[in-house]
């Protein structure tokens, strides 16, 4: 994660590594853009909600100025069901996980939007490729 401590990338890196995809890691939001200009359809995009060089909110529109149609979901620190919503319908991430339940969401949460014929995220400043195993 851009924000978040080394700590924190390492232990989303290595749910996702366990769960099968490989980390590629990109340093902000304008390196982030650099990489997602070459996601294959089907990507997933996970990042935190304030980055260094911007937001999420920020991407998000650069996103779809471009016509890129990959979901974003955003992490966030620990925040009550209305203010989650808000970041949703303001941000428009497609879903929430919650910082302090990365360990328990992440993995579950991202594989609700991924395609399965060819699996990509993104989280902050980690892009994570995967081929399916049917290709």
């Amino acid at each position: 994660m851009i924000d978040a401590s080394p700590t924190d990338g390492r232990i989303m890196s290595g749910l996702l590594t366990r769960a099968g995809y490989e980390p590629v890691v990109a340093e902000s939001i304008k390196a982030g853009k650099v990489e997602a200009v070459k996601l294959p359809p089907g990507a997933v995009i996970v990042t935190a909600i304030r980055l260094p060089d911007g937001t999420a909110r920020e991407l998000i529109n650069w996103l779809k100025t471009e016509n890129y149609g990959f979901p974003v979901i955003a992490i966030v620190e620990n925040l009550n069901n209305a203010d989650v919503l808000s970041i949703m319908r303001n941000c428009g991430a497609v879903d929430v996980i919650q910082r302090p339940a990365i360990d328990k969401q992440l993995v579950e949460t991202v594989s609700q939007y991924v395609k399965p014929e060819n699996k990509t995220f993104s989280i902050g400043k980690h892009l994570i490729p995967r081929q399916s195993k049917s290709e």
